[in-house]
């Protein structure tokens, strides 16, 4: 089993929870609402909004499929994956790297910073699926140190050494069937699924360095003298992605508890 969760009584397989999430996603009136918003403030296609988001919170915790939290589950209770937002973080903004699609440390400060036009629509969409992913569980960690992936043992050994779990590869060949994301959604879900097999294969390569430069680089780009990202100042761009992650969370919850009530 490729767990999502699992304490003494219940237990969650990963890839049927990120399949439910989308599902509830898909199916929120807040996904139209906030799609239909976003799309008219960033002037985007609302169908690209709306992707983006389904497929945040498809794959928000697609990093708990490392060998290196799995092996806890296998060893017994596993309920924490510690940084595991980083490590999905990460794997996202790898496959959209070896799309070429390419988000620098300046451009999430671009964005951040509500200077839209200075980023190409192909870097917004990105960053749609990418920032509410990586603070996906801010109001749930201790501390906004937790976001430092330089700190994270956890997090760094995966880096160093990408191991996917068998079994959970096994199992996110079932993402491949969902076609509700649209054709670009779909080849994102079919560029994943590729990554996730070989990404060993990447390690030496300079989008994998690129990529991992970037996620140890974010929380200095977004911390800067603050203590929390929440004293970051109020703009436009930080408030759409609280409001991604936001709908994200409430349908990561909802999926959680039909198993683990």
């Amino acid at each position: 089993m490729c767990y999502a969760y699992k304490d003494s009584k219940k237990e969650e397989e990963l890839i049927e929870h990120l399949i439910t999430t989308a599902n509830i996603c898909l199916k929120r009136w807040e996904l139209e609402a906030l799609s239909l918003k976003v799309s008219r403030l960033l002037n985007i296609d609302m169908e690209k909004v709306k992707e983006a988001v389904i497929l945040a919170s498809m794959l928000h915790d697609i990093g708990k499929a490392a060998e290196i939290y799995q092996k806890e589950c296998f060893n017994g209770i596993c309920t924490r994956f510690q940084g595991h937002y980083l490590v999905s973080a990460f794997i996202l903004h790898l496959v959209l790297n070896v799309g070429n699609v390419r988000i620098e440390e300046e451009d999430v400060e671009k964005f951040l910073t509500d200077n839209f036009n200075r980023l190409g629509k192909d870097k917004i969409y990105a960053m749609l699926i990418v920032l509410p992913v990586a603070f996906h569980h801010y109001h749930q960690v201790r501390g906004f140190e937790s976001f430092n992936a330089s700190v994270s043992e956890v997090v760094l050994q995966f880096l160093e050494d990408p191991r996917i779990c068998a079994r959970c590869l096994e199992k996110a060949g079932n993402m491949l069937s969902y076609d509700i994301v649209g054709k670009s959604g779909r080849r994102f879900i079919e560029q994943l699924y590729h990554v996730l097999r070989s990404i060993e294969q990447y390690v030496d390569s300079d989008v994998y360095r690129n990529s991992k430069i970037f996620i140890r680089n974010l929380f200095s780009v977004v911390k800067k003298d603050l203590k929390s990202f929440a004293e970051y100042p109020i703009t436009l761009g930080k408030t759409i992605i609280e409001s991604v992650y936001g709908l994200v969370n409430f349908c990561d919850g909802w999926a959680a508890s039909m198993k683990r009530r």
